[in-house]
């Protein structure tokens, strides 16, 4: 009987362990599908930087998100903090164009 136990919880873990796999696997398709429309055009590091590029954005009235990669975590603006912009695919020319403009 108490054989029978382990091999359920035994079951159970490796159930749990596959529906967690899964779950990643889906999140991780989802994500590629959703951020195929999007171009990464600048990398910066730092708060002013950022704050100068998406400024820049803005003034043309482009639609942009950020991401902070792996050095992102804990407080969100320091001079060390990577951030990448992205904007949507039909509007990298003109992104790129008003980030070299004064």
């Amino acid at each position: 009987m108490l054989n029978k136990k382990y091999n359920l919880e035994g079951l159970n873990m490796l159930t749990l362990a596959i529906y967690v796999f899964i779950i990643i696997v889906l999140y991780s398709f989802i994500q590629l599908y959703l951020n195929r429309k999007w171009k990464l055009i600048y990398t910066t590091y730092g708060y002013q930087n950022y704050f100068l590029i998406i400024g820049k954005l803005k003034k043309n009235g482009i639609e942009y998100k950020t991401k902070l990669p792996m050095n992102g975590r804990g407080r969100r603006f320091n001079e060390n903090t990577q951030y990448d912009i992205y904007v949507k695919k039909d509007l990298e020319h003109l992104a790129i164009q008003s980030l070299y403009q004064n």
